[in-house]
């Protein structure tokens, strides 16, 4: 544990300094560059006090995933909430998502494509509460898209009104598709015109949930 001398503030504000310093070093130079001695030679700082602040890797990384999906969510929010029409808004939470995933790719990949450990498996782990914490922030996103789905289905009787839920994971598989497409390359590949293409899919994927 950090030493006692230290304020419960001064603790906090050293760990989100770590955070932040591992956050960097994840987007300039993807997951695999990500190690404790990193971050401890770029804070002026040796691996075993990091240890201090943050009791083990998987520990780092849940705080790491929870500031990600805090962060594509106030992204998706923002966007969202610039709009007036219920069609405005499922279509905005469609293009913020893609432009998170597609301007952020190491941490997209971190947060969607790497096979980390997930909460189920840190239940009755140390870890549990807070990769609980983060699980939930990781949800909040999802809650969100199916609560802007279910307005906008609200507003059209000629469609059946389906599952919210399931139209809210149809809708982030298929763009997922696409962002995975575009962070690789292969999509300016294989297409002629990438960037209508990506409009195109992007449409077409929320489809499902427009009608």
């Amino acid at each position: 544990m950090p030493k006692m001398t230290r304020s419960v503030e001064e603790v906090d504000a050293v760990r989100d300094q770590i955070l932040d310093c591992a956050f960097k070093i994840i987007v300039k130079n993807g997951y695999e560059s990500l190690s404790m001695a990193k971050i401890g030679s770029k804070m002026k700082m040796t691996a075993a006090n990091i240890y201090n602040y943050y009791a083990s890797k998987d520990e780092l990384l849940i705080a790491i995933h929870k500031k990600a999906f805090i962060m594509l969510y106030d992204k998706i929010n923002y966007d969202v909430e610039m709009t007036d029409t219920p069609l405005d808004r499922c279509k905005k939470m469609a293009y913020a998502f893609v432009e998170f995933g597609t301007n952020n790719i190491n941490i997209y990949d971190i947060m969607f494509n790497r096979p980390i450990r997930q909460h189920s498996d840190y239940i009755g782990t140390p870890q549990e509460e807070i990769s609980f914490d983060e699980f939930r922030s990781s949800l909040k996103g999802l809650f969100y898209a199916i609560k802007i789905i279910k307005e906008y289905r609200e507003t059209r009787p000629d469609l059946n009104p389906g599952d919210p839920k399931f139209l809210a994971i149809q809708s982030i598989s298929a763009l997922h598709g696409i962002i995975s497409l575009q962070n690789s390359g292969i999509l300016y590949q294989i297409s002629d015109d990438p960037d209508i293409t990506l409009k195109t899919i992007i449409d077409n994927a929320m489809s499902c949930v427009t009608g």
